[in-house]
């Protein structure tokens, strides 16, 4: 199923405005898989996964055409389970020019493109100024 990232803290290059087809695997053990277009282009597509753990984060190893290109964690931070998420993110550049450099970021993400940041995210992340996607 897509989700649509909307909103962001800091524009970033490459963007952490996509739009995500997320999936869950259930065999052999159960995987978190997130995969957007990637690359000058959005050629390539990268491919993050990830198991479950124990706090309300999960640590994506992404790769792109045989590259492990990053580590991210995603932290959520509040949803709704309806509609949005406010997502920290935490990347490890793995390959590449910027490799060893480490980025933050948060993010609304929904499951429908918005214009708008939801309001209890905007009480909660107060000070942040939102660049919309």
């Amino acid at each position: 199923r897509p989700g649509y990232v909307t909103h962001v803290a800091n524009q970033t290059e490459p963007t952490d405005c996509r739009t995500l087809t997320m999936s869950t695997l259930t065999s052999p053990k159960k995987t978190y898989v997130v995969q957007h277009p990637y690359g000058e282009g959005d050629k390539q597509t990268l491919r993050c996964t990830a198991e479950p753990e124990d706090k309300q984060q999960l640590t994506f190893s992404c790769n792109s055409a045989g590259t492990d290109t990053d580590t991210t964690i995603f932290i959520a931070m509040d949803t709704d389970y309806n509609d949005y998420a406010l997502y920290y993110l935490c990347t490890t550049v793995l390959s590449g020019s910027s490799k060893g450099q480490i980025y933050d970021n948060f993010l609304v993400a929904r499951r429908k493109p918005d214009n708008n940041v939801p309001e209890k995210v905007k009480s909660l992340a107060g000070g942040i100024n939102w660049v919309k996607c």
